[in-house]
């Protein structure tokens, strides 16, 4: 190899860094865009208003904070950071799950369940699946394809008082400018 390069002219060694290069930074542009654009993607409306926390989207599964679930009536969260629990209790009937990050396997009100998909930490925050959040809180759970929208609905009862979900009264409106990852291009080969 090193004889090849030896006997290379000086603008085709340059011309061959740069395609090195550039083939090494495109995989890293792809895989951090596609993260922050996969996160922006998608809106989840919780009894009709937009999720507060991060939304964040990892191998077809959407997450959210639990932060956000509170919406869902008297629940209160508890974590723990040795055994990374995360204990949640309260609600109408006065449940109380265990979950444990990267596990599916957990507890609801002392009996083993398994989870469709594992809750996470994602940047200091516990993240759960909403396919796994409208099963423990008993929601109802739709995926409106043409808007990019996750709806969870679930009738909240208090002080006596049921309160039916809202609908989102309009879809998200999606930011100006092209659609996807901005990724740059690689260098195109100088001519000769």
């Amino acid at each position: 190899m090193s004889i090849l390069l030896k006997n290379m002219p000086e603008k085709v060694k340059k011309m061959l860094l740069v395609v090195a290069a550039a083939l090494l930074i495109a995989p890293l542009a792809l895989s951090v865009g596609g993260k922050s654009a996969l996160a922006a993607a998608t809106t989840v409306y919780i009894n009709g208003r937009v999720a507060q926390g991060e939304v964040l989207v990892r191998n077809g599964l959407t997450y959210l904070t639990l932060t956000d679930l509170k919406a869902f009536g008297d629940y209160s969260f508890r974590y723990n950071k040795t055994w990374r629990t995360v204990t949640i209790t309260g609600g109408d009937n006065g449940e109380r799950f265990v979950l444990t990050l990267g596990s599916r396997e957990a507890k609801r009100n002392g009996q083993n369940i398994t989870l469709e998909a594992a809750p996470l930490s994602y940047e200091n925050k516990t993240m759960v699946p909403v396919r796994v959040a409208a099963d423990l809180f008993g929601a109802d759970l739709q995926w409106d394809q043409n808007g990019s929208r996750v709806l969870l609905t679930k009738e909240v009862e208090s002080n006596g008082t049921t309160t039916a979900p809202s609908t989102p009264s309009r879809p998200p409106v999606s930011p100006s400018g092209p659609s996807g990852p901005s990724v740059p291009k690689p260098p195109t080969v100088p001519s000769i």
